[in-house]
């Protein structure tokens, strides 16, 4: 597939991962290959590549010759994704309070800057980018392989849905908060404070999952109006 191709089911892959988020796809709807191709103007490859994206999120289940559907995920399961994630990205805190390099917290510590400065214009794009590379750099400096490799398959599911969290009046202002809680706690190695507050803080995303839904839906009903 040529750089042009990923491209493009990228940003497929985006348009359809709000849609279902904001419930204009419903659980079980369909996503035919051919009207996707039109509605966007390209083949069905990157078609294809960016369904395939959609399924590693769990957003998305294949079907076979059925075709792609939109999973069934209830807010339960959403919150239960949400706890396991909690408790891992915890440890990962855990661990980096032991193991985290001093150029890893200084750059975490950089990245947070950066989702402050976001918070205060309100620019949700930027800081989930950055809000992304502070945990990303958290979790790298656990040293723990095997954690990183349980996160990669655990944190799919979760990425939409945090991205969302951030669209909640004063949620980045207070996640900025609690990031600077959590790299003080790495840096001064209390170890069980950094699983806590770690712990905590990925767990409240979960719990206003369906303060996101309800949120997103009446701006989509406000549109529609």
């Amino acid at each position: 597939m040529s750089s042009t191709e990923k491209r493009k089911a990228k940003i497929i892959a985006t348009a359809v991962e709000a849609r279902i988020i904001k419930r204009e796809l419903k659980p079980g709807d369909r996503l035919p290959e051919r009207l996707l191709a039109e509605e966007f103007g390209v083949s069905r490859t990157p078609v294809r590549e960016a369904i395939r994206q959609l399924v590693e999120t769990g957003l998305v289940t294949d079907n076979g010759r059925r075709g792609a559907l939109v999973a069934h995920l209830s807010i339960s399961e959403l919150l239960d994704a949400f706890l396991v994630v909690a408790e891992l990205e915890g440890l990962a805190a855990r661990q980096a309070a032991k193991r985290m390099r001093h150029e890893q917290i200084v750059k975490a510590f950089d990245a947070n800057a950066h989702c402050q400065k976001a918070s205060v214009v309100k620019d949700t794009e930027t800081f989930n980018a950055m809000n992304m590379v502070f945990h990303n750099l958290v979790i790298e400096g656990s040293h723990n392989a095997m954690l990183q490799s349980q996160l990669n398959t655990a944190r799919t599911i979760t990425f939409p849905y945090r991205h969302y969290v951030s669209s909640l009046p004063g949620y980045m202002a207070q996640s900025v908060k609690e990031h600077d809680a959590v790299l003080k706690a790495i840096s001064n190695s209390e170890s069980d404070t950094a699983y806590q507050l770690m712990r905590d803080h990925v767990r409240l995303q979960g719990e206003q999952i369906e303060d996101v839904i309800h949120h997103l839906e009446r701006q989509n009903s406000r549109t529609a109006g």
